[in-house]
């Protein structure tokens, strides 16, 4: 095991993501999602949950079902609409690898009180496109980390809706891009 991906696992709070600043994210197509990526795996678990153009929904979502490979790097989240419209988004799931990587476990948290006001606003803009657009999206970044500088990342959200339309969850995917901490 690497060096970095070990203290990641046995001392998660020590290795903090800030909270601050993103030094890069941006929306990207699966086109530009290595074939090796575990973002492009989760990608193609949930594409195959439901036929296309129907949404898959929670019920057809089983942790069990998960690639093992993926499963501890996925998020779950439900989508909260407030009556004037807006949305946030309350984590359900938080896998192993994606708790360590942060630094902490938001389960059960509101994504609006998990982010610094810097990211809070880019990070729901992206959550509220995946439901807006009710398809999956895809983002590379770059992460700051209080111990080794940055994170390069893939991430995807994939949408879930109980009625096959109308998105009522997000399921997400998170995972480094450097050799440094691969699954």
């Amino acid at each position: 095991m690497n060096l970095v991906r070990g203290a990641l696992m046995a001392h998660p709070g020590q290795f903090a993501i800030k909270r601050s600043a993103f030094l890069f994210l941006k929306r990207i197509t699966l086109d530009d999602v290595p074939e090796d990526s575990l973002t492009r795996v989760a990608y193609e678990f949930w594409r195959g949950l439901a036929p296309e153009p129907a949404l898959p929904a929670r019920t057809d979502f089983r942790p069990e079902m998960v690639p093992r490979d993926v499963l501890p790097w996925v998020f779950l989240m439900d989508v909260i609409r407030a009556p004037n419209g807006a949305l946030d988004y309350r984590y359900r799931l938080n896998g192993t690898r994606n708790v360590a990587l942060v630094g902490r476990d938001p389960s059960q948290r509101l994504a609006s009180e998990v982010f610094d006001n810097g990211d809070r606003r880019f990070m729901l803009e992206s959550f509220n496109k995946t439901v807006d657009e009710k398809t999956a999206t895809f983002w590379v970044g770059d992460i700051p980390h209080d111990r080794i500088n940055q994170i390069n990342i893939w991430r995807g959200l994939f949408p879930l809706a109980n009625d096959r339309e109308n998105v009522d969850q997000l399921l997400g995917i998170a995972v480094p891009r450097s050799n440094d901490m691969d699954a």
